[in-house]
């Protein structure tokens, strides 16, 4: 456990933040180094340039490989890539237009979207989400849209993710211990193309000068199958479908996201376009079709997914209210992007608080219907106690401020971390006096803190998309679920 800092802990204000920044374009997506010193000037967001940040990325250098501890044992570099993974996650998602993102791609992202594939993390998770909404669409009846991308589902697929890696590298390397897979992915940053080439060659540097040349000399069936077996980890839906998608090797998808930094929902048309697309025939999918739900279990997915939309349009108003607190303070006026993180918390005298993260974008910014470059996302923090109403007001939020996405000295507070949500929180120094974290202001360092928590077996997001024609482990799951609970009160009934 880290060490315990005593005291409140200060939120950011509202008119003197650091900059927020995602990560570099799709050749370099590294964060500048310069981003916890440099002073955050609101004038100034309306006039951030994709093309420029772009351009800048590809000019840096990339940075020395990360040394290893002496004492970092094998949980603690599944973390370390947990939370890498986390980052290319939450960039992706900055670079999506929101449009698709509340239709379809949400449900791509958290259920195909896997971060392992034969281009960088952040264009997998892209290219792989368009992929999967595209060959495997939901029915008309089951589809919905939202603005809450839930913090339990990117972790459980950043996890997932870490699983398909490691079982893509052992393997193409099989003479790779699963450890050893770990570090050599910690080498890379989770680049499979960068892992392969690393440790294939021993003592070489890790900084390949052409990593996805790597990929493309070896065998194509053996990469096919490394591909499968990392879906089959993964608990990808479709592993053989995956497989074939992948192992094509995506050149065209490689230039047209090296091009350009933020997505418009005219590149998200072109990508699906230059994506492969094979025929999907039975022998292809690797899932057997779902058995026909009791009028019990679909009544219970019913239940949950109407519960699920409530809960987002909860998010929303607390979402709509920060914002407007955010104009009052700065004169600036964003709309929401898409909302990553959500924790509703409840403290000692039984007071309901809420710690969400959200991603915004000027209000004035058309570039998503014209094509243009869209403008860089913003990330938002907000805290709000819940009021004795139902909808949320300006006076409601607590705070609203701007943090960085991915920040390396990432701090959860207390609160958070028992309830097991991993949201990012404004910095722990004081920056603003006139603005406390209310609740959960014990904190902890978060890389001292063990996330390897079991998920529980289903999970909001499993309804909220829940899909009629693949869905079969939900609805198996349910079954065994209900015979299981009406065995046990059965028993009960006997005694």
């Amino acid at each position: 456990m880290g060490k315990r800092r005593s005291g409140r802990r200060r939120a950011a204000g509202d008119s003197s933040v650091r900059p927020s920044s995602s990560s570099g374009g799709s050749t370099d997506h590294q964060k500048s180094s310069s981003c916890k010193s440099t002073a955050f000037q609101p004038t100034r967001l309306s006039q951030q340039s994709g093309a420029a940040a772009a351009a800048a990325a590809e000019a840096s250098s990339p940075p020395p490989p990360p040394r290893r501890s002496p004492t970092e044992d094998t949980p603690a570099l599944r973390r370390r890539l947990v939370g890498l993974i986390r980052d290319f996650y939450i960039d992706a998602i900055s670079r999506l237009p929101t449009a698709d993102l509340r239709t379809t791609l949400a449900r791509g992202l958290l259920v195909g979207g896997h971060c392992y594939g034969p281009l960088h993390p952040v264009d997998n998770i892209i290219a792989n989400s368009v992929w999967y909404n595209a060959a495997f669409p939901l029915r008309p009846e089951d589809r919905v849209e939202v603005d809450v991308i839930c913090t339990q589902g990117t972790d459980r697929a950043a996890r997932r993710s870490l699983d398909g890696l490691v079982a893509f590298l052992l393997h193409v390397c099989p003479f790779l211990s699963p450890t050893n897979a770990l570090w050599q992915l910690v080498r890379s940053r989770a680049d499979l193309r960068v892992a392969v080439a690393s440790a294939s060659a021993g003592s070489a540097s890790v900084q390949c000068a052409r990593p996805s040349s790597v990929l493309r000399s070896t065998e194509r069936e053996v990469v096919k199958a490394a591909f499968q077996m990392a879906a089959e980890a993964a608990k990808h839906p479709n592993p053989a479908a995956f497989a074939l998608f992948a192992s094509s090797g995506l050149p065209d998808v490689s230039r047209l996201l090296a091009s350009k930094r933020g997505l418009s929902s005219l590149d998200i048309r072109r990508l699906s376009s230059v994506l492969p697309h094979y025929p999907l025939a039975n022998e292809l999918s690797s899932c057997l079709p779902p058995p026909d739900p009791s009028p019990r279990i679909s009544q219970y997915i019913s239940t949950r997914k109407k519960g699920a939309i409530k809960w987002c349009n909860s998010l929303l108003q607390i979402v709509d209210a920060a914002l407007c607190k955010f104009a009052s303070k700065t004169g600036l006026h964003y709309e929401l992007h898409t909302i990553y993180g959500d924790s509703l918390l409840t403290d000692e005298d039984f007071y309901d608080y809420y710690h969400i993260n959200f991603m915004g974008l000027p209000k004035d910014d058309r570039s998503s219907s014209s094509g243009a470059e869209p403008v860089r996302a913003l990330f938002f923090f907000a805290e709000a106690p819940r009021p004795g109403r139902h909808d949320f007001r300006e006076e409601d939020i607590s705070i609203c401020c701007l943090v960085e996405p991915s920040p390396p000295d990432v701090d959860n507070c207390h609160a958070c971390l028992v309830k097991k949500y991993k949201i990012n929180h404004p910095s722990a120094d004081p920056v603003d006096d006139t603005h406390d974290l209310r609740f959960g202001g014990q904190c902890y360092g978060t890389g001292a803190i063990d996330h390897d928590w079991s998920f529980r077996s289903t999970m909001i997001v499993d309804y909220l998309f829940f899909d009629s024609d693949r869905d079969n482990g939900l609805v198996e799951y349910l079954h065994n679920y209900f015979a299981l609970v009406d065995a046990n009160c059965s028993r009960l009934k006997d005694k």
